[in-house]
């Protein structure tokens, strides 16, 4: 029972530390850069996708991450539903290994571009320490929504693409 009570104490502390932190404001500013060598020797970066005309999904995901794999159907649903000429999804793995991330692409058949070895600093640019958290740039590379999850990824991408 003890252990329990400073179980829920520590719990306590770290959710009133948390929210006393302020967190960065991403939504309505300009997405980060960030660049990564891939494993085949080919240097990537977010600006490759992002910036050039279409609403692009950042997915920032593991392959270890439970809920991270639950999105995935949802995701792929949208990408079949709306990919083209306005629209891509581009997965951003995070705290992962190359290696696992495509196993995982394979296994669950992730149709979508994926930029391997994210550096752990670029969640803490965005604002975020959790995934998944997947986020909506604009076609200008504006931040239109971020930390969507489930059915408010479907209705941000819908409000976007198709009152525009």
């Amino acid at each position: 029972m003890r252990v329990k009570i400073i179980i829920a104490i520590s719990v306590l502390f770290y959710c009133l530390v948390a929210a006393g932190q302020e967190q960065p404001d991403i939504k309505a500013d300009k997405y980060i850069d960030f660049e990564v060598v891939q494993p085949d020797g080919q240097t990537v970066k977010l600006s490759d996708f992002v910036g050039k005309g279409k609403y692009i999904l950042v997915d920032f995901w593991a392959s270890w991450c439970g809920p991270c794999r639950e999105e995935i159907p949802h995701l792929k649903d949208i990408w079949y539903e709306f990919k083209g000429e306005k629209f891509d999804i581009v997965g951003a793995p995070v705290f992962d290994k190359a290696k696992n991330t495509l196993d995982a692409v394979e296994e669950f058949k992730i149709p979508w571009k994926q930029i391997l070895d994210v550096p752990e600093s670029v969640p803490e640019s965005y604002g975020f320490d959790y995934i998944p958290y997947i986020i909506l740039i604009g076609p200008d590379g504006t931040i239109l929504e971020r930390d969507l999850r489930g059915e408010a990824v479907r209705a941000a991408v819908k409000k976007y693409l198709i009152t525009k």
